[in-house]
């Protein structure tokens, strides 16, 4: 009888989230990180988002740093463990008024990762992630398709892309001229291996026109050069 619900359940279709928005605060991490290694080494790290009660919706609120090397199991068992038992402890003593508003009801959604020895500018629209980003990723939406609330079905994973970097790095004394995220998402296909593209349309920044977003990517460009 378990069995049969185990089959059941891996077996119901795919519900992908409509739109996906992704922060500045999780975008300034993600280019720091990649930026700091110059693409010479692989960057992993896991991607914190809410949902809409519907599942229409995802929004990628942060991210969480892990590695700059192929990831070994015990460093992303242990890189999900502390991220999860964080959220646990930001909802019950919210450290400040901005990290509540943020991250209150956030969980993990996914993964983000940019290749070693990226493709170069201008020329990395068809780039996949790498395998290990795919497979430790694969691995997290099914654990968490498992789980009573089914969290595993709008995962996704993130892939730097050097092109929009490169260009966010130019536009940024004007951030609401920037309208594309800095990576592209990926979700996953029919195969339930996340090398599925996400529409461009799909993908939005969060409002950039603000000048709190302007003072975050005017901090980090400069970090950046």
């Amino acid at each position: 009888r378990r069995r049969r619900e185990s089959r059941t359940k891996a077996s119901h279709p795919l519900t992908m989230a409509k739109a996906i928005t992704v922060s500045i605060t999780a975008q300034t991490k993600i280019a720091l990180h990649a930026a700091k290694h110059a693409f010479s080494d692989p960057i992993h790290g896991i991607v914190l988002g809410k949902t809409a009660d519907d599942g229409g919706s995802l929004n990628v609120v942060d991210v969480v740093p892990v590695c700059h090397e192929v990831p070994t199991k015990p460093i992303v068992d242990v890189a999900l463990r502390l991220t999860d038992a964080y959220l646990q402890l930001q909802q019950q003593h919210p450290t400040g008024k901005e990290r509540r508003a943020s991250l209150e009801g956030a969980r993990i959604v996914g993964w983000y990762t940019a290749n070693a020895n990226a493709s170069s500018v201008g020329d990395d629209e068809g780039e996949l992630p790498n395998p290990s980003a795919c497979r430790i990723v694969a691995s997290m939406a099914e654990c968490g398709a498992n789980n009573e609330d089914g969290n595993g079905e709008n995962f996704v994973l993130l892939l730097v892309s050097t092109s929009r970097l490169a260009e966010c790095v130019k536009e940024v004394d004007d951030a609401s001229s920037i309208t594309t995220p800095i990576c592209k998402v990926f979700e996953k296909d029919k195969s339930r291996a996340f090398t599925q593209k996400v529409d461009d349309g799909r993908v939005l920044n969060d409002d950039v026109s603000d000048v709190t977003a302007g003072e975050k990517l005017s901090e980090g460009k400069q970090r950046i050069l």
